[in-house]
């Protein structure tokens, strides 16, 4: 599998969902094992460079060479399509990424009902 350099994904720590998913993509190999940041944790440095709004509701990945941030199913099929560009290429088709896209975000704004957190 092919790693994906330089870039950082921005999770929301307090959502079980974003926390699995965000580890898988390190223990699978698809972000190397800096790749990820928890939202309530990030530096000033890397605040400054997210739309701090936007990114509450959709993952914001950071390419740290570039220094362009993406968001959402976008950030998403980066990670994917970076280790299989076969799938990219598949759902970025029209119909797909319209579908793609409504089932992001219903995901997003609905992912600490999806998986609720585990009471302590």
């Amino acid at each position: 599998m092919k790693t994906l350099q330089n870039h950082i994904l921005i999770y929301d720590n307090d959502c079980p969902m974003c926390n699995v998913y965000s580890k898988g993509f390190i223990k699978s190999g698809m972000l190397d094992e800096n790749g990820r940041e928890a939202f309530s944790e990030i530096s000033p440095e890397i605040k400054n460079k997210i739309d701090f709004h936007r990114s509450k509701n959709e993952i914001a990945l950071i390419n740290t060479k570039e220094n362009k941030v993406i968001y959402g199913l976008e950030s998403l099929l980066t990670i994917i399509g970076n280790s299989f560009p076969t799938l990219e290429k598949i759902a970025i088709t029209k119909p797909l990424y319209w579908f793609f896209q409504r089932l992001y975000k219903f995901v997003s704004y609905n992912r600490k009902q999806i998986i609720l957190p585990q009471k302590i």
